[in-house]
């Protein structure tokens, strides 16, 4: 019987029969994983709270033919105050989207784990603006990917010497200004944007409460990592319609 026991976070389920849910599940160190958990949606069942959209739990698994089963599970986190606020909530939610949609069945991604862990839980905490944790998350999950972008030298020639300050979005980098007409993709960006991306990509989630933005570099740091995770990702969130309704809005 092939036994698993891991850390794994709930990024998604589907309601199967009356009682079961069908869970997909960030693991610790399995990756991405599709389990049924039979009878959690009864109120008495003991894996009611780590069946739910969030739940950081420890598993044990069974591998089945087709999926696994799970067969235990204790809560260690389920994130109850991202659930008191639409905004966070919203967060969360695209959070966990975007964690699926770069994490492949069964490949292991510790790092990746870790990262949406803590992001869920210093979202939940509160110490951190929702704005700088949401731009440093989605620049660490494209690092992650393999999206990391250049920040240092020009993305095509490799010049150190910077002058104008652009991003070409397609090639993922700053741009000198011999190379700038290489792209069409190319947006401007000021000096302490540049300087921001690099913090946010180089400082631990927990440490994120140090970062200052104004509103002018905040935007541009925003258009700059909305563009580059669409190009690169090729993915439309329908979490992020929701989220900027929310936004546009003022609903909380």
């Amino acid at each position: 019987m092939a036994i698993t026991k891991t850390e794994g976070i709930v990024l998604k389920y589907t309601n199967l029969g009356e009682a079961d849910k069908l869970l997909t599940i960030l693991t610790r160190n399995k990756g991405k994983i599709k389990a049924v958990a039979k009878g959690c949606r009864k109120p008495k069942s003991n894996m009611l709270a780590s069946s739910e959209l969030f739940a950081f739990s420890e598993f044990v698994l069974y591998k089945g033919a087709n999926l696994y089963q799970v067969t235990q599970a204790q809560t260690r986190e389920i994130f109850y105050n991202l659930r008191n606020d639409l905004l966070k909530l919203s967060y969360a939610v695209f959070f966990v989207e975007m964690a699926d949609a770069v994490s492949e069945e069964e490949l292991s991604s510790e790092r990746l784990f870790m990262l949406l862990a803590k992001t869920l839980y210093y979202l939940a905490e509160g110490e951190i603006p929702v704005g700088i944790i949401n731009e440093a998350y989605q620049l660490k999950v494209m690092d992650i990917s393999g999206y990391r972008p250049s920040l240092q030298t020009c993305v095509h020639c490799g010049r150190p010497e910077l002058q104008g300050y652009k991003f070409d979005i397609e090639m993922g980098g700053v741009v000198c200004g011999e190379c700038e007409n290489l792209s069409k993709n190319i947006i401007k960006i000021s000096p302490g944007t540049l300087e921001t991306i690099r913090i946010l990509l180089n400082t631990e989630i927990s440490r994120l409460n140090t970062v200052k933005m104004d509103n002018t570099i905040f935007n541009e740091v925003d258009k700059l990592v909305k563009r580059f995770v669409e190009t690169h990702l090729d993915k439309h969130f329908k979490s992020l319609d929701f989220l900027n309704e929310i936004k546009n809005n003022n609903i909380k």
